[in-house]
Protein backbone atom coordinates (compact mmCIF):
# COMPACT_ATOMS: atom_id res chain seq x y z
CA UNK A 1 0.00 0.00 0.00
CA UNK A 2 1.19 3.20 -1.16
CA UNK A 3 1.68 6.02 1.82
CA UNK A 4 0.84 9.16 0.13
CA UNK A 5 2.68 13.13 2.03
CA UNK A 6 -0.59 13.43 3.80
CA UNK A 7 -0.67 10.31 5.61
CA UNK A 8 2.86 10.98 6.62
CA UNK A 9 2.34 14.27 7.67
CA UNK A 10 -0.62 12.91 9.55
CA UNK A 11 1.89 10.18 11.07
CA UNK A 12 4.35 13.02 12.09
CA UNK A 13 1.65 15.03 13.60
CA UNK A 14 0.36 12.21 15.92
CA UNK A 15 3.72 11.20 16.40
CA UNK A 16 4.49 14.88 17.90
CA UNK A 17 1.24 15.21 19.59
CA UNK A 18 1.57 11.55 21.57
CA UNK A 19 3.14 12.47 24.55
CA UNK A 20 0.89 15.29 24.91
CA UNK A 21 -2.09 12.96 24.35
CA UNK A 22 -0.60 11.19 26.67
CA UNK A 23 0.19 13.19 29.71
CA UNK A 24 -3.22 14.35 29.25
CA UNK A 25 -4.83 10.65 29.51
CA UNK A 26 -2.25 9.37 31.95
CA UNK A 27 -2.09 12.51 34.68
CA UNK A 28 -5.70 14.00 34.08
CA UNK A 29 -8.44 12.09 32.00
CA UNK A 30 -7.63 8.41 34.54
CA UNK A 31 -7.22 10.48 37.32
CA UNK A 32 -10.67 12.03 37.12
CA UNK A 33 -12.01 9.26 36.58
CA UNK A 34 -10.68 7.34 39.27
CA UNK A 35 -11.74 10.10 41.65
CA UNK A 36 -15.16 9.72 40.26
CA UNK A 37 -15.05 5.85 41.44
CA UNK A 38 -13.49 6.52 44.80
CA UNK A 39 -16.40 9.08 45.32
CA UNK A 40 -18.75 6.38 45.78
CA UNK A 41 -16.83 4.17 48.51
CA UNK A 42 -15.59 4.79 51.93
CA UNK A 43 -12.10 3.57 51.12
CA UNK A 44 -9.65 4.58 53.52
CA UNK A 45 -6.33 3.98 51.55
CA UNK A 46 -6.02 1.20 54.13
CA UNK A 47 -8.85 -1.50 53.76
CA UNK A 48 -10.93 -2.59 50.55
CA UNK A 49 -13.34 0.34 49.85
CA UNK A 50 -17.10 -0.06 49.76
CA UNK A 51 -19.75 0.69 47.26
CA UNK A 52 -21.77 3.03 49.56
CA UNK A 53 -23.48 4.81 46.19
CA UNK A 54 -24.30 8.66 46.55
CA UNK A 55 -23.65 8.85 50.30
CA UNK A 56 -20.71 11.00 50.34
CA UNK A 57 -22.16 13.44 48.31
CA UNK A 58 -25.66 13.55 50.38
CA UNK A 59 -23.57 14.05 53.80
CA UNK A 60 -21.43 17.08 51.74
CA UNK A 61 -24.78 19.36 51.41
CA UNK A 62 -26.68 17.90 54.58
CA UNK A 63 -24.59 16.64 57.53
CA UNK A 64 -20.91 18.35 57.05
CA UNK A 65 -20.68 21.41 58.56
CA UNK A 66 -17.09 21.74 57.73
CA UNK A 67 -18.29 22.34 53.99
CA UNK A 68 -20.49 25.52 53.95
CA UNK A 69 -17.91 27.29 56.51
CA UNK A 70 -14.73 26.22 53.83
CA UNK A 71 -16.69 27.34 51.14
CA UNK A 72 -18.00 30.68 52.49
CA UNK A 73 -14.40 31.13 53.26
CA UNK A 74 -12.49 29.94 50.16
CA UNK A 75 -15.40 32.20 48.11
CA UNK A 76 -14.26 34.76 49.96
CA UNK A 77 -10.15 34.70 49.73
CA UNK A 78 -10.53 34.18 46.03
CA UNK A 79 -12.78 37.48 45.46
CA UNK A 80 -10.69 39.64 47.49
CA UNK A 81 -8.02 38.09 45.96
CA UNK A 82 -8.60 38.61 42.80
CA UNK A 83 -10.20 41.85 42.92
CA UNK A 84 -7.34 43.59 44.89
CA UNK A 85 -4.52 41.98 42.99
CA UNK A 86 -6.58 43.17 39.62
CA UNK A 87 -6.71 46.60 40.68
CA UNK A 88 -3.08 46.77 42.48
CA UNK A 89 -1.55 45.29 39.35
CA UNK A 90 -3.49 47.06 36.62
CA UNK A 91 -2.26 50.48 38.62
CA UNK A 92 1.22 49.26 39.50
CA UNK A 93 1.76 48.55 35.54
CA UNK A 94 0.47 52.12 34.36
CA UNK A 95 3.58 53.58 36.45
CA UNK A 96 6.02 50.99 35.34
CA UNK A 97 4.48 52.30 32.20
CA UNK A 98 6.30 55.71 32.79
CA UNK A 99 9.47 56.83 31.74
CA UNK A 100 11.05 57.06 34.94
CA UNK A 101 14.85 56.44 35.77
CA UNK A 102 15.68 52.57 36.57
CA UNK A 103 12.66 51.51 35.09
CA UNK A 104 13.99 48.17 34.35
CA UNK A 105 15.24 47.82 37.77
CA UNK A 106 11.77 48.42 39.61
CA UNK A 107 10.26 46.51 37.09
CA UNK A 108 12.05 43.27 37.83
CA UNK A 109 11.87 44.48 41.82
CA UNK A 110 7.90 43.67 41.41
CA UNK A 111 8.43 40.80 39.81
CA UNK A 112 10.79 39.14 42.21
CA UNK A 113 7.97 37.81 45.03
CA UNK A 114 5.84 35.69 41.68
CA UNK A 115 9.28 33.75 41.38
CA UNK A 116 10.32 33.02 45.25
CA UNK A 117 9.11 29.75 46.39
CA UNK A 118 5.65 30.21 48.20
CA UNK A 119 6.55 27.99 51.59
CA UNK A 120 9.55 31.09 52.12
CA UNK A 121 7.27 33.87 50.99
CA UNK A 122 4.90 32.35 53.62
CA UNK A 123 7.73 31.98 56.37
CA UNK A 124 9.10 35.11 56.46
CA UNK A 125 5.26 36.50 55.93
CA UNK A 126 4.76 34.74 59.21
CA UNK A 127 7.38 36.46 61.19
CA UNK A 128 6.32 39.79 60.00
CA UNK A 129 2.59 38.95 61.09
CA UNK A 130 4.30 37.63 64.77
CA UNK A 131 1.73 39.19 67.15
CA UNK A 132 4.66 39.79 69.73
CA UNK A 133 7.92 40.49 68.00
CA UNK A 134 6.09 41.06 64.41
CA UNK A 135 7.51 44.16 62.17
CA UNK A 136 3.86 45.20 61.67
CA UNK A 137 3.00 44.96 65.53
CA UNK A 138 6.40 47.09 65.77
CA UNK A 139 5.18 49.58 64.07
CA UNK A 140 1.48 49.65 64.62
CA UNK A 141 2.66 49.42 68.56
CA UNK A 142 4.90 52.33 68.38
CA UNK A 143 1.76 54.59 66.67
CA UNK A 144 0.16 54.18 69.75
CA UNK A 145 -2.49 51.54 68.49
CA UNK A 146 -3.31 48.37 70.21
CA UNK A 147 -1.31 45.11 68.85
CA UNK A 148 -3.28 43.45 65.45
CA UNK A 149 -3.32 39.44 65.93
CA UNK A 150 -3.26 39.28 62.11
CA UNK A 151 -2.90 35.55 61.49
CA UNK A 152 -4.29 34.59 64.87
CA UNK A 153 -7.81 36.30 64.87
CA UNK A 154 -10.64 35.09 62.86
CA UNK A 155 -11.21 38.33 61.50
CA UNK A 156 -8.69 39.18 60.74
CA UNK A 157 -6.75 36.08 59.38
CA UNK A 158 -7.91 35.76 55.84
CA UNK A 159 -7.42 39.66 55.34
CA UNK A 160 -3.80 38.98 56.08
CA UNK A 161 -3.47 36.38 53.74
CA UNK A 162 -5.14 38.31 50.77
CA UNK A 163 -2.30 40.70 51.23
CA UNK A 164 -0.06 37.98 50.46
CA UNK A 165 -1.92 36.91 47.45
CA UNK A 166 -1.56 40.88 46.34
CA UNK A 167 2.12 41.24 46.70
CA UNK A 168 2.42 37.89 44.83
CA UNK A 169 1.33 39.57 41.55
CA UNK A 170 4.13 40.19 39.55
CA UNK A 171 2.85 38.07 36.89
CA UNK A 172 0.15 40.21 36.03
CA UNK A 173 2.03 42.94 36.90
CA UNK A 174 3.89 41.72 33.55
CA UNK A 175 0.86 40.78 31.60
CA UNK A 176 -0.88 44.10 32.15
CA UNK A 177 2.45 45.71 31.19
CA UNK A 178 2.59 43.80 27.93
CA UNK A 179 -0.93 44.89 27.69
CA UNK A 180 -0.45 48.45 27.95
CA UNK A 181 2.20 49.04 25.90
CA UNK A 182 0.62 47.43 22.53
CA UNK A 183 -2.06 49.70 23.05
CA UNK A 184 -2.09 51.53 19.56
CA UNK A 185 -0.49 55.26 19.69
CA UNK A 186 -3.10 56.36 17.23
CA UNK A 187 -5.74 55.99 19.35
CA UNK A 188 -4.43 57.92 22.34
CA UNK A 189 -3.46 60.69 19.53
CA UNK A 190 -6.73 61.34 18.54
CA UNK A 191 -7.93 61.79 21.98
CA UNK A 192 -5.30 64.35 22.61
CA UNK A 193 -6.36 66.03 19.06
CA UNK A 194 -9.74 66.06 20.43
CA UNK A 195 -8.81 68.06 23.15
CA UNK A 196 -8.79 65.16 25.82
CA UNK A 197 -6.27 65.00 28.75
CA UNK A 198 -4.95 61.78 30.51
CA UNK A 199 -8.07 60.40 32.73
CA UNK A 200 -9.69 60.82 29.01
CA UNK A 201 -6.81 58.58 27.55
CA UNK A 202 -7.79 56.27 30.11
CA UNK A 203 -11.05 55.75 30.36
CA UNK A 204 -12.00 55.79 26.86
CA UNK A 205 -8.67 54.20 25.13
CA UNK A 206 -6.28 52.38 27.79
CA UNK A 207 -9.32 50.53 29.57
CA UNK A 208 -11.39 49.28 26.72
CA UNK A 209 -8.52 48.07 24.83
CA UNK A 210 -6.68 46.27 27.98
CA UNK A 211 -10.64 45.00 28.67
CA UNK A 212 -9.02 41.23 26.93
CA UNK A 213 -5.96 41.68 29.09
CA UNK A 214 -8.43 42.14 32.41
CA UNK A 215 -10.44 39.39 31.39
CA UNK A 216 -7.90 36.82 31.06
CA UNK A 217 -5.80 37.81 34.32
CA UNK A 218 -9.25 37.83 36.28
CA UNK A 219 -10.20 34.50 34.79
CA UNK A 220 -6.91 32.93 35.97
CA UNK A 221 -6.27 34.43 39.02
CA UNK A 222 -9.75 33.50 40.48
CA UNK A 223 -9.11 29.85 39.55
CA UNK A 224 -5.82 29.97 40.93
CA UNK A 225 -7.35 31.81 44.24
CA UNK A 226 -9.87 29.40 44.50
CA UNK A 227 -7.85 26.14 44.96
CA UNK A 228 -5.27 28.09 47.76
CA UNK A 229 -3.73 25.33 49.90
CA UNK A 230 -0.14 26.42 50.77
CA UNK A 231 -1.38 29.30 53.24
CA UNK A 232 -3.68 27.33 55.47
CA UNK A 233 -0.71 24.84 55.23
CA UNK A 234 2.24 26.81 56.06
CA UNK A 235 0.69 29.71 58.54
CA UNK A 236 -2.75 28.76 59.97
CA UNK A 237 -3.31 24.99 59.53
CA UNK A 238 -6.97 25.93 58.99
CA UNK A 239 -7.24 28.26 61.88
CA UNK A 240 -8.02 29.91 64.12
CA UNK A 241 -11.34 28.18 64.22
CA UNK A 242 -12.03 27.14 60.82
CA UNK A 243 -11.97 31.02 59.84
CA UNK A 244 -9.09 29.65 56.75
CA UNK A 245 -10.12 26.37 56.48
CA UNK A 246 -10.17 26.16 52.90
CA UNK A 247 -11.80 24.05 50.24
CA UNK A 248 -8.60 22.46 49.15
CA UNK A 249 -7.53 22.14 52.99
CA UNK A 250 -10.56 20.53 53.76
CA UNK A 251 -9.95 17.81 51.10
CA UNK A 252 -6.89 17.51 52.54
CA UNK A 253 -7.59 16.75 55.90
CA UNK A 254 -10.30 14.49 54.99
CA UNK A 255 -7.91 12.52 52.56
CA UNK A 256 -4.51 12.45 54.04
CA UNK A 257 -4.96 13.46 57.59
CA UNK A 258 -8.12 11.28 58.65
CA UNK A 259 -7.62 8.70 55.49
CA UNK A 260 -11.19 9.47 54.28
CA UNK A 261 -10.60 9.53 50.58
CA UNK A 262 -13.92 8.56 49.56
CA UNK A 263 -14.94 11.45 50.85
CA UNK A 264 -12.38 13.41 49.88
CA UNK A 265 -12.96 12.45 46.26
CA UNK A 266 -16.87 14.18 46.49
CA UNK A 267 -15.62 16.95 47.81
CA UNK A 268 -13.19 17.26 45.19
CA UNK A 269 -15.48 16.64 42.37
CA UNK A 270 -17.99 19.32 43.93
CA UNK A 271 -15.79 21.73 44.12
CA UNK A 272 -14.63 21.16 40.36
CA UNK A 273 -17.98 21.32 39.00
CA UNK A 274 -18.44 24.82 41.04
CA UNK A 275 -15.11 26.18 39.49
CA UNK A 276 -16.19 24.76 36.17
CA UNK A 277 -19.72 26.86 36.49
CA UNK A 278 -18.36 29.85 38.02
CA UNK A 279 -15.90 29.53 34.51
CA UNK A 280 -18.37 28.99 32.31
CA UNK A 281 -20.92 32.04 33.93
CA UNK A 282 -17.73 34.27 33.61
CA UNK A 283 -17.41 33.49 29.89
CA UNK A 284 -20.79 33.74 29.64
CA UNK A 285 -21.43 37.35 30.47
CA UNK A 286 -18.11 38.61 29.17
CA UNK A 287 -19.19 39.37 25.89
CA UNK A 288 -21.23 42.59 27.72
CA UNK A 289 -17.87 44.37 28.74
CA UNK A 290 -15.07 42.94 26.54
CA UNK A 291 -13.96 45.35 23.68
CA UNK A 292 -12.04 44.38 21.11
CA UNK A 293 -10.03 46.17 18.43
CA UNK A 294 -11.56 44.82 15.32
CA UNK A 295 -15.73 45.87 17.24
Amino acid sequence: MRITKSHKDNIVAYLCLSPAILGLLFLTIIPIIGVIGISFTNWSGLAEPTFVRFDNYVNIFTEDFFFYKSALVTVYFAFGAVITSIIYAFFISIMLNQRIPARGIIRSIYFIPYIIPVVATNVVWSWLYDCNFGAFNFVINSLGFDKSLFLQGEKTVVPSLILIAVWSTGNLIVIFLAGIQNVPRAYLEAVEIDGGNTWHKFRHVTVPMMTPIIFFNFLMSMINNLQVFVPAQALTKGGPNDSSLFLVYLIYREGFMKNNFGYACAISLVFFVFIAALTGFIFKTSDKWLFYEGK
